[in-house]
Order: structure tokens, then C-alpha cells, then sequence
């Protein structure tokens, strides 16, 4: 079950253990394990494609090592070309890490939140160039002659040499880095590899891609606002009433009692909800936010599902909040759980509804409740971690890929 797509992301991460089950442990051959990228110029680079800005340009990453014995007479150009572009991309991070603190620091933020933001500015600007790995080219698609790209479990063994730092791997053949990594009880198919720090900074691409960073920065180290509900009832899961299994419980259990719940005097509210983007945005301009997670049970309960949607909104610059990551699993909603239906039956909250509904005569129905309710828990779960593995991913630095590349 995948998060994000990655478009050509895998050089920042591969999850191994997901990878492993899509391919097969077939011995990889004797081809090249980097990608060849030809200019018209005449330079052929070594290296992987990471993807494209919203220009166009190719992102096309080689190790250092690698360019300066490969281009040895033009290498000192290519590093003048490279701080000349980092002074730049310094400077724009410089002057809006600063204003964020400045705004932070009219705001009342808390020390801690502002000492962050100060230390992320000190980074910038003590970031060394030469202390990364990889060397990044931007390069216009008319200038480039030829391109072979790699099959995705070429690209995993690649990923897992550069992280290992393995000798000469742009002039070897796969086969034979498959068997130095083997000696070294190194598993490829199944590593993790996370190399963005190794990469110099990324510039920002304009205002809307500097809030989308801003506000998944913020929501990591600042605790963000979470919203979650059904269809489009919202309350935050901060609140009492919204961090307990009974407030799920009630927005699937509605779909299958029905009348029995007005009866019961527990259904919500008829009439006409503002629609939950309302909500959400309602919410975060009181909380003076820039993130808002909305977790919501969308159940399907004729066609025996359950599905657990979470969308990510950013504040953008002029005001307005839009979705800039969102996910929809979906469950089987008739399967038993046993221990999930365990915890919503057990919780204080439930209990005596359950009871009521016993009383009435519906226990068919209550048991299909609980098996939704116990099958939106287990998303629930999922998503939980799938969100953070997605955090993980966008929130170590401020300068790294654009954040495009990450999103659904």
C-alpha cells in the first residue's frame, strides 16, 4: 500500500521490503548499473535522473568523485557554475527562513518553534558544498542527445551501491556490485535508502512551492492541527469527544443502523453542514495554522466496504487552503476483527450505545457496525503510518527536492 508516488523518486527512497515483493530475486546481468545521459555538447554523465522542475529542466544527479575523474579540465568550471547557483539558492533561503522568523516572532510562537527556525537558518548558511556526495546537473531536454534509463531493480542495486559507497560503480557492471554488496551481507532488494542529504540544496520554485514546504515543516515540529470525522462532520482529534473510538464508531455505525439511531436519539445533526473544506479552513484560520491534516470514514456499507480518506492542506499565499497530499484506502468492511471489535466494544463511550442497540432487537445490524467500525480502525492505523512515513520523507530539510515530487 503506497503513500506517495514518487515519479523518478527512488533515488531519495526506496522501501525495501515493498520493493522486494514486486520484483523477483532474479540475478540482475552484466549492464550498466548507472543511467547514460548524452549531451549535444559532447559530455556523457554517469549518474540517475531525478526528475524535472516545473520548467522542464532535467535533474540529473553524478557523484562527485565521479565528475572529477571524468572531466578532470572542466571540473573547475563545473564547480564555479555549482557555487554560483548555491549562492543564490543560499540567499533566497536565507531571506525567507528570516522572515519566517520574524513572522513567527510577531505571532508569539514559542521559543522552541523559533529556535528551530534558527537553527535551519544556521544551516543554511553554513552548508558545504563539497561535503556532498552528488553533484547536480539542470539541463534543458534540447540539449540532450541521448538518455537510457535503468529498469527499476537496477535502479534499487544502484541506490544501495552510492549509499554504500562502493568503488568505481560507474564503470562496473551490475552483476558485479549485486555480488561485492552480497560478500558484505548487504540484502539490496530489501535496504532502505534515504540519500537527499547527500544532495546540495534545491531551490525554491516560487511562492506556492515555498508555503507547501512551509507547512509540512510545520506540521512535523509544530504538533499540527488534525481534523477527523465522517463525510462531512469534522472535530478535532485533540478534543475529548474526537480522540476516542467511539467518534468513528458513530459516523460508520450511522450508515448501518439508520432509524434505529434517531430513535436513539444519537444521530447527528440533519440539517445542512458547511462542507468539511469549509470546515478545515474555518479551523485553521482560528488556530493561525499553515497545515491542516483532515482524516475522514467515507463508509460503503451496501457494497460491503469502508474507506479512510486523509488529505493534507496547505495554506497557500493568497489565503486560500488547498490539498496537497491525499490518500483513500479502502477495506473490506464484512470481515471479522476480532481485536479491533474488542476495543470499540470495551470503550466507555461505546459501551452503552451498544447496549441500546442490543435492546432494540438489531443485532445483525450491530455486528455489521462493528465489523465497519473495526475495519475503519485498522485504516485508521495504516494511514497513521503511511502519514508519517510521508513526513519522514518531506520534513528533514527545507531545501530539499520540490515538494511536487513527493506529492499524489
Amino acid at each position: 500500500m503506497k503513500l506517495v508516488r514518487l515519479i523518478i523518486l527512488s533515488f531519495l527512497l526506496c522501501v525495501g521490503s515493498s520493493f522486494a515483493q514486486q520484483v523477483k530475486k532474479a540475478p540482475v546481468g552484466k549492464v550498466s548499473p548507472v543511467e547514460l545521459l548524452a549531451l549535444k555538447k559532447g559530455e556523457e554523465l554517469k549518474g540517475l535522473s531525478l526528475g524535472k522542475t516545473k520548467s522542464g529542466t532535467i535533474l540529473f544527479a553524478v557523484q562527485r568523485s565521479w565528475l572529477k575523474k571524468s572531466f578532470p579540465d572542466k571540473f573547475d568550471a563545473f564547480l564555479k557554475i555549482e557555487k554560483e547557483n548555491s549562492d543564490s539558492i543560499k540567499n533566497n533561503y536565507t531571506n525567507r527562513i528570516s522572515q519566517w522568523i520574524d513572522e513567527s516572532q510577531k505571532e508569539n510562537q514559542s521559543k522552541s518553534w523559533i529556535n528551530l527556525l534558527q537553527e535551519e537558518l544556521k544551516n543554511q548558511q553554513e552548508n558545504n558544498l563539497q561535503n556532498q556526495q552528488f553533484y547536480l546537473f539542470e539541463i534543458k531536454p534540447s540539449d540532450v542527445k541521448k538518455y537510457t534509463p535503468l529498469q527499476p531493480l537496477i535502479r534499487q542495486l544502484l541506490l544501495v551501491a552510492w549509499q554504500e559507497k562502493l568503488d568505481n560503480i560507474e564503470n562496473s557492471f551490475a552483476n558485479d556490485l549485486s555480488v561485492e554488496l552480497q560478500k558484505s551481507m548487504i540484502d539490496w532488494y530489501k535496504e532502505k535508502i534515504y540519500l537527499a542529504d547527500k544532495l546540495p540544496s534545491m531551490k525554491v520554485e516560487d511562492n506556492v512551492d515555498w508555503s507547501i514546504r512551509k507547512a509540512v515543516f510545520a506540521y512535523k515540529y509544530q504538533a499540527g492541527l488534525h481534523l477527523q470525522g465522517s463525510g462531512d462532520f469534522l472535530v478535532d482529534k485533540d478534543d475529548k469527544k474526537g480522540n476516542n473510538p467511539a467518534a468513528l464508531f458513530q459516523g460508520v455505525a450511522k450508515s448501518v443502523l439508520g432509524d434505529a439511531f434517531k430513535e436513539l436519539g444519537i444521530a447527528q445533526n440533519q440539517t445542512v453542514q458547511p462542507s468539511w473544506g469549509e470546515q478545515a479552513a474555518k479551523a485553521g484560520n482560528e488556530k493561525k495554522v499553515i497545515a491542516i491534516r483532515v482524516t475522514r470514514v467515507l463508509p460503503e456499507i451496501s457494497a460491503g466496504r469502508v474507506n479512510v480518506e486523509d488529505t493534507l492542506l496547505a495554506k497557500m499565499p493568497n489565503g486560500l487552503w488547498s490539498p496537497i497530499w491525499n490518500s483513500k484506502l479502502s477495506g473490506d468492511a464484512t470481515l471479522l476483527r476480532p481485536q479491533a471489535e474488542a476495543q470499540i466494544r470495551t470503550d466507555p463511550n461505546v459501551g452503552a450505545m451498544l447496549k441500546q442497540v442490543e435492546n432494540l432487537g438489531l443485532g445483525n445490524q450491530l455486528n455489521a457496525a462493528l465489523r465497519a467500525g473495526a475495519a475503519t480502525l485498522e485504516l485508521q492505523a495504516q494511514s497513521d503510518r503511511d502519514f508519517a512515513e510521508f513526513l519522514r520523507l518531506t520534513s528533514k530539510r527545507l531545501d530539499g527536492p520540490p515538494m511536487y515530487w513527493f506529492l499524489k
